[in-house]
């Protein structure tokens, strides 16, 4: 698992932008810390010059742009600190290099310097604020932790590695001594997966593997992660009650169209009844002479349509044994088309939540069959159940 934290560098004060700088730079690649330098890595820049480069980049910027903003922010620092013995200094640069081009996109001069200093090792990734065109800065934005955060246990499970399980601040414990004896742990879905998947990626690993790819693996457990899902009842749970939510508010929207479409038609009727209940009443009149008839055959057949429309209406649609008048159906359809444009716009967040849920479930389920097969729980050929 990794920690991370991102942290915006300004200028100190009574010190220059250099001076920060470097000072931030030089601690990152401090050789002890580093190994000698084994252990830094960077992207459009070279560790040994890289102070010189990003302050080339600044001076270029202020030339290009004509910006000096009070309060600049000169550079970005991101710490990623893995669990103890969990980790390679190699995996964990290669870790960090990967969540830095992903973050910046490739569009910023950054080093990647993976400290081996302390029992847990960890990353300083810093990049230039200024990006490699020298006209635009990294605009750091709300909520870029959580989005950091999940890149962070993306490439962390991508690599075999657990990720944090996030604890809310009601429910940490203060330190009160030395602890008795621990309390056993119920049974944990997400941690139990991450388990087999980690230890030494073996067979559960490769069962898994030969269905799924790394991405979908990835994607599962950092979504269980995400609404915080630890046991398969609970996913399952979810699954049906996202499914349902979905099936609901489709079945409103084709109400609301069905509605629409009725209004539509009856307001039709209407137009063509009042346009032609003259001839119609010249027919009637008339004897309903053939004659007449076959002159204004094409008003007459409207004239009817538009009455056996009336009498097929249900007694709920006539009040008081009265059609509704225009205005009256103008003002349901603006009600009726404002319900659906809500349920539609609620539709797409079900419609995603239930693939999501299902999606997420499948794979559990595929996971745990799998394991069956290894285990010899199941034979091969056997139909999968829904637990």
């Amino acid at each position: 698992m990794a920690a991370t934290r991102i942290i915006p560098m300004h200028v100190n004060k009574g010190k220059t932008i250099q001076q920060c700088v470097k000072a931030r730079l030089d601690y990152a690649s401090n050789p002890e810390k580093t190994e000698e330098g084994q252990f830094v890595s960077s992207y459009a820049c070279d560790p040994k010059t890289v102070t010189e480069e990003f302050m080339l980049s600044k001076k270029e910027y202020y030339r290009l742009t004509g910006r000096h903003p009070h309060g600049d922010i000169i550079a970005y620092q991101l710490r990623q600190s893995f669990k103890p013995g969990e980790i390679t200094p190699e995996e964990a640069n290669q870790i960090g290099y990967e969540l830095a081009e992903k973050l910046t996109k490739g569009n910023h001069a950054f080093i990647v310097a993976t400290h081996t200093d302390r029992k847990h090792i960890h990353n300083h990734i810093v990049w230039n604020s200024t990006d490699l065109n020298c006209t635009r800065k990294y605009r750091n934005f709300l909520g870029s932790f959580r989005v950091v955060q999940r890149i962070s246990d993306e490439l962390c499970l991508k690599h075999g590695l657990s990720v944090i399980k996030p604890r809310p601040y009601k429910e940490r414990t203060k330190y009160q001594g030395h602890p008795g004896a621990p309390a056993k742990r119920g049974f944990d879905m997400l941690v139990d997966i991450q388990k087999k998947l980690t230890e030494g990626k073996g067979k559960g690993y490769v069962g898994w593997a030969k269905v799924f790819n790394a991405k979908q693996i990835t994607q599962t457990l950092l979504f269980l992660k995400e609404k915080d899902i630890r046991d398969y009842d609970s996913l399952a749970e979810k699954a049906d009650l996202a499914s349902a939510t979905f099936d609901d508010l489709r079945a409103k929207i084709k109400d609301c169209d069905q509605r629409l479409d009725e209004i539509t038609d009856l307001r039709q009727h209407i137009f063509n009844y009042a346009k032609t209940h003259d001839v119609y009443e010249k027919y009637r009149k008339g004897g309903y002479k053939k004659s007449f008839y076959e002159a204004h055959r094409q008003e007459i057949t409207i004239h009817k349509a538009a009455k056996d429309a009336f009498n097929k209406l249900p007694k709920d649609r006539k009040p008081r044994g009265k059609l509704p008048t225009v205005k009256q159906l103008n003002e349901e359809f603006k009600e009726v088309l404002a319900e659906k444009k809500k349920n539609y716009s609620e539709y797409r967040e079900a419609k995603k939540s239930m693939q999501d849920y299902v999606k997420a479930k499948h794979n559990i389920d595929e996971f745990m069959r799998q394991e069956q097969l290894q285990n010899g729980q199941i034979r091969k050929n056997d139909r999968h159940t829904e637990r």
